[in-house]
């Protein structure tokens, strides 16, 4: 007879759960939203920030535009702005950019779920109490 597998009688390395129940980054699923919206804004903006990737490149475009004006630096800055685009598309589909980004989703993402489940957690004890100290004042 074959039992069923849960998180107990699991190895933990093959758990999909930690031992607080909140699943692991690994095994978190995303939503289509997240996935296609969210973690694809983080990559664009960490492409722009960081060195390692467009940085630069925002950097001469923004001088640029500053230098020559919004409007006017829509015709004068097209070199800028063309190299910082091919490096935001480089960056866009860098696995290693993607990869970094989804993790640091997921993290954020449980660490969220964690503290819900502490606020919870401490509602359920303050329910509790008052519960206890409305009997008590009967």
């Amino acid at each position: 007879m074959a039992e069923a597998s849960t998180s107990e009688n699991m190895p933990e390395e093959q758990s999909k759960f930690d031992k607080d129940n909140i699943p692991k980054p690994s095994k978190m699923l995303l939503l289509r939203a997240e996935r296609d919206i969210l973690i694809n804004d983080m990559v664009r903006e960490k492409a722009k920030e960081e060195v390692k990737y467009c940085f630069n490149h925002f950097a001469e475009m923004s001088k640029c535009q500053q230098d020559h004006g919004i409007i006017s630096g829509l015709w004068k800055c097209t070199e800028q702005n063309k190299a910082f685009k091919l490096c935001m598309q480089w960056a866009f589909y860098d696995p290693e950019l993607r990869d970094a980004c989804k993790e640091e989703y997921v993290q954020r993402k449980r660490e969220a779920v964690q503290k819900n489940k502490e606020q919870e957690l401490e509602n359920q004890i303050r329910m509790k109490v008052i519960d206890d100290w409305m009997k008590n004042q009967k």
